[in-house]
């Protein structure tokens, strides 16, 4: 079989994303070939009563049209979507695809709670030599965790919380207070202990996304090293430091994104309580995401039925 590529579409609550995969001999050659990341925070587009706004559809509707054109000049074979919390929670979630399929032809699926979580843990278990750990995926609008025992994941959950929804309800403004700190974390300790699988779990934590891959860069600038492994204190360090800049200041955090800036002190909460209730050894930051997942399931799918 010759070369040929997949564009993966990430249509998530905080980016969407596309990304082109080269396929050989029925494998994945590379991670991705070539990435494109908008940040549409679309999750900020939903109305009261639940609903993606026209606003909202128009300015996705742009950006997969946009994202078609660069994998057609690109030459890729085939381009595939998936929508992750921000379209899965839409009330007018039927009508948001049919309107994609309608304008743009890209066949949209939109992952269950239980799928976004496997295809995290997935990227993950293709990446590492891990046997045993807990994974967790904080995007704009959920936050998937899961644990795996022998490379197997035997326990799973997707939270309707994110960095963004999380924000907008405990911490948003330009200083945050130690009473809405205290408010946010009172809340995620109730959400976590519901999970009576991650209590003392003794496992490492491993990370996706870009809350992750922010924490881990900002930690790496700070102590000028290569190893990635971070321990709940050095967690707590970067916490103190965030929570006691304003936003604006933020911008001057080396390994913060500036379009994170606002975002980032409700997911650094979150990986904060995760490893001290499960007082897990070290924390680590991993490049696969969803998207890698999606796409080995993909392929191994299709291997199977021919």
């Amino acid at each position: 079989m010759k070369d040929n590529s997949i564009a993966i579409i990430d249509l998530g609550s905080n980016s969407i994303q596309f990304a082109i995969y080269q396929i050989e001999n029925n494998l994945v050659k590379t991670e991705e070939a070539k990435r494109v990341k908008v940040a549409a925070r679309l999750i900020s587009y939903v109305n009261s009563q639940g609903n993606i706004t026209r606003e909202g559809i128009d300015f996705t509707l742009q950006i997969l049209k946009e994202f078609k054109k660069h994998g057609e000049e690109s030459g890729v074979n085939r381009i595939i979507g998936f929508a992750t919390a921000v379209i899965r929670n839409a009330a007018n979630k039927e009508d948001v695809l049919a309107e994609i399929q309608q304008e743009t032809g890209i066949p949209f699926s939109i992952l269950s709670g239980y799928e976004e979580a496997y295809f995290g843990f997935l990227g993950i278990i293709q990446a590492t030599d891990l046997q045993d750990g807990i994974t967790i995926d904080i995007g704009g609008g959920s936050t998937e965790i899961t644990l795996f025992r022998n490379r197997q994941m035997v326990e799973y959950h997707s939270f309707p919380f994110g960095a963004v929804n999380l924000n907008d309800q405990f911490t948003k403004g330009e200083n945050v207070t130690a009473q809405q700190t205290e408010r946010l974390q009172a809340y995620l300790v109730e959400q976590l202990q519901t999970l009576p699988w991650l209590s003392k779990a003794g496992l490492p934590v491993i990370g996706i996304g870009g809350s992750a891959k922010n924490l881990s860069r900002i930690h790496k600038a700070k102590c000028k090293k290569n190893s990635l492994n971070m321990s709940i204190q050095d967690i707590h360090h970067v916490y103190e430091e965030l929570s006691s800049l304003s936003v604006t200041e933020r911008a001057n955090i080396k390994g913060l994104s500036k379009k994170r800036k606002d975002i980032i002190i409700p997911a650094v909460q979150i990986i904060s309580i995760l490893m001290e209730m499960t007082q897990s050894p070290y924390f680590l930051y991993c490049t696969q995401s969803v998207r890698d997942g999606f796409i080995y399931n993909l392929i191994e799918k299709t291997n199977n039925a021919s």
